[in-house]
């Protein structure tokens, strides 16, 4: 795995010289971004999961409906959770997955600080207000994930286009792939 930060890969530094950068160079850099998008990727649906709940649980409440309990609140998890599954565009498919570490750690325990694993069965006992402040801090949280996210994508992007201008002008060459 290479080693970038988010903070690096967002930097105008990050991209220039790279027609001057080795192809090994190159596709590191885009390597590294890859596994942050990944990171990044992982942190906002652990927002928007949590942001789901909370809007079921605020729902509940608006409509008069009774507590479900935890038992039944884990057996409308599938559906509260299945509603943002897919945003818009075409996305981007992962390219490995691994255990929580660097960036994603730090991340993570953003969206835990706001709200713990262990409270999410607890929503129903907060106070409308605790909800509303919940909702407003994870919502904050999962905006600037995806801005960094679209941020990081065209970093992506200009990368993609220098290893697509390099093998269309015979710089690369797809043979030495093979070797």
């Amino acid at each position: 795995m290479a080693d970038c930060n988010l903070a690096e890969a967002l930097s105008p530094d990050y991209l220039v010289g790279l027609e001057g950068l080795s192809l090994v160079g190159l596709r590191a850099k885009r390597e590294a971004c890859a596994e942050l998008e990944t990171e990044l990727s992982y942190l906002r649906r652990l927002a928007q999961a949590r942001i789901d709940l909370i809007l079921a649980e605020s729902e509940r409440r608006h409509l008069g409906l009774s507590d479900p309990g935890p038992e039944a609140l884990v057996g409308l998890l599938p559906q509260i959770l299945s509603e943002h599954t897919r945003g818009q565009g075409a996305g981007r498919l992962p390219t490995f997955f691994a255990p929580a570490q660097g960036e994603q750690l730090r991340l993570a325990a953003q969206v835990e600080e706001l709200l713990p694993s262990d409270q999410l069965g607890s929503l129903p006992a907060f106070s409308a207000t605790a909800l509303d402040e919940l909702l407003i801090s994870l919502s904050a949280l999962e905006r600037d994930v995806s801005a960094d996210r679209r941020a990081l994508h065209d970093t992506q992007d200009r990368l993609q286009e220098e290893l697509v201008r390099r093998y269309r002008s015979g710089e690369a060459n797809v043979d030495a792939l093979l070797r």
